[in-house]
């Protein structure tokens, strides 16, 4: 697969918004969200989470928010329909939808804050993150070289330049007679006539 490097678009960014909108509403992680859009867009998961959390996310802010907020009523709605479930006839215990509700919300905010990231995920996003650490050293020592290959040739120009400006002084300083030449090394050879 060739993964794309060129800049993102709108259209890719609404994409992404609502790709990992989706997988907030069903509880499922930002990893995941990144994972599904880099397959669609032919872009690496690590660069769709960089996207995200660099760009995106700020112009969505409002909308992730209403995300976890669905989220957290299903979540309330499916404990409601197991509590109902395990004993519908209950209605004095020491167990109570309350009690299920506030223990869901914070099974809630743990996820929210460190996400049920599988092993697996983890192991695939540190992969790719050292792909590109990879990648972004081998463009730093192509850049390096090419940074000092043109240092190089300024450094010539600049000497060869001076030279020029040298032999131009010495030329109108110097009898008519005497004709100089400038070898291939930058020297000035005195020709004889």
């Amino acid at each position: 697969m060739n993964l794309r490097q060129d800049a993102w678009s709108e259209k890719d960014d609404r994409l992404l918004a609502n790709t990992v909108l989706k997988h907030i509403r069903e509880g499922s992680t930002q990893l995941k969200a990144f994972d599904e859009t880099g397959d669609m867009l032919e872009r690496t998961s690590a660069a769709c989470g960089f996207r995200w959390n660099a760009i995106v996310r700020q112009k969505f802010e409002h909308k992730v928010k209403e995300a976890k907020r669905e989220r957290k009523m299903r979540m309330r709605a499916t404990a409601n329909q197991a509590a109902n479930q395990i004993n519908p006839s209950r209605h004095s215990s020491s167990l109570t939808i309350d009690h299920i509700i506030t223990h869901l919300d914070g099974v809630a905010n743990e996820l929210d804050q460190h996400g049920p990231a599988p092993l697996e995920d983890i192991e695939k996003e540190i992969t790719s993150l050292e792909h590109a650490k990879k990648t972004l050293q081998q463009e730093i020592n192509e850049m390096k070289n090419e940074y000092n290959t043109m240092k190089r040739d300024y450094d010539t120009i600049v000497h060869m330049m001076n030279r020029a400006r040298e032999m131009a002084m010495t030329e109108e300083s110097l009898p008519a007679s005497n004709v100089f030449r400038m070898d291939r090394n930058g020297n000035l050879e005195k020709l004889s006539i």
